[in-house]
């Protein structure tokens, strides 16, 4: 008898689990749908708005800011209130939020894609803030949403890591044809009612995905039994008492503003740095996804020899130097190469962080009994909701404090430095931030191990 139970025991010690292929599929064609309106905004407003609406950048920046400042304040109160939305059969508690988010992020979206130069900079400066703030709304009620799912139907690091993977495989997919799109129609003078139609297909094509995507994930109630909620005061209490938790917002923060941005400031080196034409960064681009693709197996590989933390210090290791290259350089064949290094580490950075977070809200769920993923995700995004804004402002200060003028071909040499500035310099002194916190994480080593193993218990009984 005692050797049966013995068995079993060694048994659940060594399962893992995992959650079906094609529900890690759903979980990226959801995403990847709201990845190709997002990367339409970050990739293309800011040169939209700069050089066909002629709207000053700083403006654009002030925009931004002010955006972030305010909107932050919405996430924690989504997080709050989808934790305690009590689970439906056949609805799921977060899939609810998920398809609420849909209509809000496409509204955000039209509003700030049909503009014209003509337009007052006032009304264009309002129109951009009320549409960047629905547009997150949306965006935020999906990524916290999703998030929390994401860490709630497995306690596995390389399963977290697995699901995040497969959705970027989709995410990449769209998000290349997207910033594809940009090269193409944003580099030139294209004629403004172009531009209005190949924005609206793609807000049409990304809302569609979106919903075929949320429609597929499944949700069963038994993945929140025996889950409370307690106060709000206790809750708040818990969150700020929590050292990991703290050491987790930081390092979001700044390694969030680096990978939010990227593409954003890409345009402007390639076209005012280099000088390349949009078909010849196109092609380029074009070259580097199966690179890409490379990168989420060498993660996957690497993670699963060193673990989440120390493959992500590699990583942020390998993008400050590829950032120095981008500093350093204006060669169009280097250039390329080094921004397919800066991919790699945006590849694991997206891909580590949530089993990193995982961790973080399995140690909370181990010291209180409660679990509640969304309103941590909701706090955590008040500080680094403004990361890509702020990063934002930052660039469109340092350029037109160096001289830039989107209304005409050739930028000056001060411009352009300040470019490369914005582009590289300021990404390499998050970056070293980002790898110190990391280096000095609380909750690592023995401590760590004893988390995932006493997560598991409770998982073991929670999916059995």
């Amino acid at each position: 008898m005692s050797e049966k139970k013995d068995t079993g025991q060694q048994e659940r010690d060594i399962t893992v689990h995992k959650v079906p292929f094609s529900q890690k599929a759903y979980y990226g064609i959801s995403i990847a749908g709201f990845t190709f309106i997002g990367s339409m905004i970050d990739g293309a407003m800011l040169k939209y708005y700069t050089d066909f609406i002629l709207f000053p950048a700083l403006l654009f920046g002030f925009a931004q800011l002010i955006f972030a400042i305010t909107n932050a304040l919405n996430d924690p109160i989504i997080g709050y209130f989808s934790d305690r939305t009590i689970p439906v059969e056949g609805k799921g508690k977060r899939k609810i939020w998920l398809f609420r988010s849909i209509p809000l992020v496409a509204i955000g979206y039209f509003l700030m894609i049909f503009m014209n130069p003509d337009v007052p900079h006032i009304a264009i400066f309002i129109m951009i803030f009320i549409g960047l703030t629905i547009h997150d709304t949306g965006h935020a009620m999906f990524s916290i949403n999703r998030g929390s799912l994401l860490i709630t139907v497995t306690d596995d690091d390389n399963e977290r890591a697995l699901l995040v993977t497969v959705s970027l495989i989709f995410q990449t997919i769209l998000g290349i044809f997207s910033y594809l799109l940009i090269l193409i129609f944003l580099t030139g003078t294209t004629p403004l009612p172009v531009l209005y139609i190949m924005f609206a297909i793609v807000g049409v094509i990304g809302v569609g995905i979106a919903i075929l995507g949320v429609k597929g994930i499944k949700e069963p109630p038994k993945l929140y039994s025996g889950q409370t909620f307690p106060k709000l005061n206790q809750l708040i209490k818990d969150v700020f008492k929590s050292k990991t938790f703290i050491f987790y917002i930081i390092f979001q923060f700044v390694m969030g503003a680096v990978s939010s941005t990227v593409i954003t400031f890409q345009l402007f080196y390639f076209e005012d740095v280099i000088k390349a034409t949009g078909t010849e960064v196109a092609l380029a681009s074009g070259l580097t996804l199966p690179f890409t693709f490379l990168a989420y197996y060498l993660v996957q590989v690497i993670t699963k020899k060193f673990g989440a933390r120390k493959t992500l210090l590699i990583f942020i290791t390998i993008s400050i130097i590829a950032f120095l290259g981008l500093l350093l350089t204006r060669i169009f064949v280097l250039s390329i190469i080094f921004y397919m290094i800066v991919n790699m580490g945006n590849a694991a950075f997206w891909i580590l962080s949530t089993p990193i977070f995982g961790n973080v809200i399995d140690e909370y769920e181990l010291k209180t009994g409660n679990r509640n993923e969304g309103t941590f995700m909701g706090i955590n995004a008040i500080f680094i909701t403004p990361n890509k804004q702020g990063m934002i402002f930052l660039f469109t200060l340092i350029i037109t404090f160096m001289g830039y003028n989107g209304a005409v071909e050739f930028q000056t040499d001060s411009a352009v430095l300040g470019i490369q500035l914005g582009v590289a310099l300021v990404p390499i002194i998050l970056l070293i931030i980002g790898f110190l916190i990391l280096l000095f994480f609380p909750l690592r080593g023995e401590k760590l191990a004893e988390v995932k193993k006493e997560i598991k218990k409770i998982y073991d009984k929670r999916l059995e």
